[in-house]
């Protein structure tokens, strides 16, 4: 994926705001993002949130998504590859991963992550794991929270129903910011970790 490519490009992009908006009621608001190297971190309700937060801005996203589902559903593939998503192991050893994804910010992309490391957690951001903090620490790039709201969440047995049953789907996006001088050890994890999980509660649902 070239550096020019990352993301759907502009036609990709409209056909999923007119679903977005059409299908699952999401307003026509879309938000300015900054300009170079930034990294999107919100809460997890289904798949289609992806849809949704890149109906709700002006550039084109790549995410990290997870493997388990870049492995099965196979015949969409080809289609997560011309986006540029990036499959991560829940859990597992993502070095290579979580290195692509720095390059990919590096080369001012905006990149997508929801650290709750799943959909539809059993307490909503109680866990937030610490690669979108790692990320943002290793490319210097701004992070700006959102929260999704108004859908139907996965039931962790048929990914479907989210995208086909409507909803009033909602984004609210925030202030982007910085992480602040870091802290040694664990300490700067839990620290970094409790910042973005502060970030995406204080936003208010709509």
């Amino acid at each position: 994926m070239t550096a020019e490519a990352r993301g759907p490009n502009a036609f990709l992009r409209g056909l999923n705001r007119l679903f977005c908006r059409g299908w699952h009621r999401l307003p026509k608001i879309e938000c300015e993002l900054p300009d170079g190297p930034v990294i999107l971190v919100g809460n997890h309700i289904c798949g289609l949130d992806p849809l949704l937060i890149q109906a709700s801005v002006n550039r084109p996203l790549s995410f990290l998504m997870a493997r388990e589902y870049y492995l099965k559903m196979s015949w969409l593939r080809w289609g997560f590859d011309m986006v540029g998503a990036i499959a991560v192991s829940p859990g597992g050893a993502n070095r290579y991963a979580l290195r692509e994804a720095v390059e990919v910010v590096k080369q001012g992309h905006a990149l997508c992550i929801f650290p709750e490391g799943a959909a539809n957690p059993p307490i909503p951001l109680h866990r937030i794991l610490p690669g979108a903090a790692l990320i943002a620490r290793a490319s210097g790039a701004a992070i700006i929270p959102f929260r999704v709201s108004g859908v139907w969440p996965f039931d962790h047995v048929s990914l479907w129903p989210s995208f086909y049953r409507r909803s009033r789907a909602r984004v609210v996006i925030g202030t982007p910011f910085y992480l602040p001088k870091e802290l040694p050890g664990k300490e700067g994890s839990r620290s970094d970790t409790a910042l973005i999980r502060h970030a995406i509660k204080s936003l208010n649902r709509v």
